[in-house]
């Protein structure tokens, strides 16, 4: 048998014939030579199937499973079972890697063997374009860093956008659920990925090497194997929940000692720790209201909120809370955030004026709504 190949790309494919030749040419032009590439054709109507088979016969790192429809995660439960790789890289057959994708997450690998190794992705063709001229650029970081940006960055949620090691995902028998990833039924990806970063990190605050270009263009497909998106949806409010603000305090005094520079990283994680604390306050300061409990000003005007409206100053990243913080009146805050909740048009309202107010701030592009 062939010697084995370092990565192993899975490409599960359904129904895809007018965008699979733009993920086939970008399989084909990688810079980086040891790699397998297991086209999974999970019984695609169309031409689908038999262009995995032309394009195998002309490349030999390529080769092509034939199954009758199951699904993404059966698609990418088959690619897994077929891997001979020691890492693995999933993509989307209607997505596609920059030319110097495997070669940049190899060296990174290798360069930090310890850590969780992902990339950015984008939706737009431009940005994918411009990036591939782009040298390597990675930051080692940590998972409470990045935690707070997984919401946009999806670090921690999709499986495409990471470098998985095969040996645990063989010796703890690790596959997609295949009640997961059809369409309307999506998850597979978050529930594999944790699975996977559980079994495979005993400390929950591993080390995370972050390559921060765009070496995946993710296209948004209505007719993909599940027909979702990665977006977060919009669900109905929280419910309000007892002693919530002392429960916030201290897992972000916990969060500021276990990572000393939690803001001192990328700019965009640290505006969405920010981001994410202020709204969270919110949401205990009007959780106390309707529940009836006091809640004096020195239960949330504490040094933790005090260093994240400092962060937003320094950097000047506009984030709708600072002012309603800033001016410290519980009511407002209260008041903003069940406007915010409702998506009410005084929500939006007051925002605009914040913005004005706060004139040359900047709002990273994920936050706008």
């Amino acid at each position: 048998m062939d010697k084995a190949p370092l990565i192993s790309v899975i490409v599960p494919v359904y129904n895809v014939a007018a965008r699979l030749p733009a993920c086939l040419a970008g399989i084909r032009g990688q810079t980086f030579a040891d790699f397998e590439c297991i086209l999974v054709d999970d019984g695609s109507p169309d031409r689908s199937g038999a262009m995995c088979d032309e394009f195998a016969a002309s490349f030999p790192a390529a080769r092509v499973i034939h199954k009758a429809n199951g699904g993404l995660s059966s698609a990418r439960n088959a690619g897994l079972d077929a891997a001979r790789g020691r890492y693995v890289v999933f993509l989307d057959a209607d997505d596609e890697l920059a030319p110097r994708a495997l070669e940049y997450i190899a060296q990174v690998q290798e360069e930090a063997p310890d850590a969780l190794v992902w990339w950015d992705h984008t939706r737009s063709p431009e940005a994918f374009e411009q990036g591939k001229s782009v040298p390597l650029r990675w930051e080692r970081t940590s998972r409470v860093a990045q935690e707070p940006a997984s919401d946009y960055t999806l670090a921690f949620v999709a499986a495409w956008n990471k470098l998985f090691v095969m040996d645990p995902i063989r010796r703890h028998d690790l596959r997609f659920d295949l009640r997961l990833g059809h369409a309307g039924v999506p998850g597979e990806d978050n529930k594999f990925s944790r699975e996977y970063l559980d079994c495979v990190y005993a400390d929950k605050n591993f080390p995370v090497a972050h390559i921060q270009l765009p070496l995946y263009h993710y296209y948004l497909n209505p007719c993909s194997l599940t027909g979702a998106t990665p977006t977060r949806q919009i669900d109905e409010p929280d419910p309000p929940e007892p002693n919530y603000c002392a429960r916030l305090q201290a897992e972000y005094e916990e969060k500021l000692r276990v990572a000393p520079d939690l803001l001192a990283g990328e700019p965009f994680a640290a505006a969405c720790t920010v981001r994410i604390y202020l709204r969270s306050l919110a949401f205990a300061v009007w959780s106390a209201h309707q529940l009836g409990e006091h809640l004096a000003r020195q239960d949330w005007d504490t040094p933790v909120t005090r260093t994240m409206l400092d962060y937003c100053r320094g950097q000047r990243i506009f984030v709708p809370y600072y002012l309603p913080f800033r001016l410290g009146s519980a009511a407002f805050i209260r008041r903003f955030y069940d406007w915010d909740i409702h998506r009410s048009a005084w929500f939006f309202r007051f925002k605009l004026l914040f913005k004005l107010l706060l004139r040359g701030w900047k709002e990273p592009p994920a936050f706008k709504e």
